[in-house]
């Protein structure tokens, strides 16, 4: 399922840029919206109608649902950040984003967790100190929680109706076919190829992490630690807080840093986190892994991002992103049929996938450094 999403985002993905940078990115917020929204509380009504649980079919359409809107929405949030935000407000704008980012992350991911489960606790115990609280909480069927994650949707719709701004750029009509529209897009990063080597390249965490939690954490908490499910929920926490000290610091610590030289090094920490975890069978080393997965991955994209944004014109940001995030889509495709093979599910063999995964993002570092002193020179 995860592949298949993949296939389809890689279409989805380029086409999507060309509607970013023609129309109005809040209508396509909006538009957006209203498909989410209907979607999923169709699929939550559809799935009361089962009486042995909410059916296989409908928890993929949901995901799909979900993965596609996220292909659109965040090279439009990113466009319309872009658009809105004078250009001495780039990084601070773009920090701010992560930060109510990781922290929706933080909550939603606590919330559904919460009702997926169920909470039944009388009392804490701290020590010898006992602390009666009486939280009783009933577990929720999905169809329940796709309701209201449905009900979400719509709640977005009447904020972004109320949003109201002055553009900081000037945007002009886009003409001709979705494809004429694509090449444009493409011809930038053809005419700027070290735009497209940074553009890559400074994705390559994201690219590893999204591979990492969709198919590689629970083969490893399972086959590895030898822990449950309680540690994969963890996993989440430590990344989450990680990734809000990043946003709330990372212009800060890099402040007299240049750009390119602050994202080697978060790559180059990334890769030595990673190749300790995976030599490991601490789960501390694991959790700090994970940790500084979190500040490095929200740390890269706030200040790439931000580089783009000093560097794109904003007529052509969505189509440039779509362009890149397309590139990073191929990669991961790859990636996860490698990782798919048996072999990676038996034993300790996971070690070996998140090996290669390092050795994805030494490479990726070798070439950033390769032309580091171009992209500087060029674009300082």
């Amino acid at each position: 399922m995860y592949m298949f999403t993949l296939v389809g985002s890689i279409f989805w993905g380029l086409y999507s840029g060309t509607l970013i940078d023609k129309y109005a990115r809040k209508k396509i917020f909006l538009l957006f919206s209203v498909i989410g929204g209907i979607i999923l509380c169709g699929a939550s009504i559809t799935g009361h109608l089962y009486t042995a649980g909410m059916p296989t079919y409908l928890v993929v359409i949901v995901f799909m649902t979900t993965a596609y809107i996220n292909t659109i929405y965040y090279p439009a949030l990113y466009a319309f950040a872009q658009e809105v935000t004078d250009a001495a407000s780039y990084g601070k704008v773009n920090s701010l984003l992560e930060i109510q980012s990781q922290a929706m992350t933080i909550a939603s991911g606590g919330v559904g967790a919460i009702l997926l489960q169920g909470i039944d606790v009388n009392s804490i115990h701290i020590g010898s100190l006992n602390i009666p609280i009486g939280i009783h909480i009933a577990q929720w069927s999905l169809s329940r929680i796709f309701m209201v994650d449905g009900l979400t949707y719509f709640i977005a719709i009447v904020l972004i109706a109320m949003v109201k701004y002055t553009p900081h750029t000037e945007k002009h009509k886009e003409e001709g076919s979705a494809w004429d529209r694509f090449k444009t897009g493409n011809d930038f990063l053809v005419n700027n190829p070290l735009i497209l080597i940074f553009g890559i390249s400074s994705l390559s965490i994201f690219i590893f992490l999204l591979l990492h939690f969709n198919t590689l954490v629970p083969i490893f908490i399972v086959n590895h630690l030898h822990q449950n499910v309680a540690i994969y929920a963890l996993t989440d926490v430590f990344y989450a807080t990680g990734a809000l000290l990043a946003g709330a610091w990372i212009r800060q610590v890099f402040r007299n840093t240049n750009t390119v030289k602050a994202i080697l090094l978060l790559i180059g920490i990334t890769v030595i986190a990673l190749t300790a975890c995976a030599l490991s069978t601490s789960t501390a080393i694991y959790f700090t892994f994970s940790f500084f997965l979190g500040i490095t991955n929200a740390g890269t994209r706030v200040l790439r991002i931000t580089y783009l944004f000093h560097h794109v014109p904003n007529q052509l940001i969505g189509r440039v992103n779509s362009v890149l995030f397309m590139l990073g889509t191929v990669f991961r495709l790859g990636l996860a049929m490698i990782f798919s093979l048996a072999f990676f599910s038996e034993g300790d063999n996971v070690t070996w996938a998140l090996l290669i995964c390092a050795l994805f993002l030494i490479v990726n570092y070798s070439l950033l450094l390769y032309n580091s002193k171009e992209l500087k020179a060029e674009y300082p």
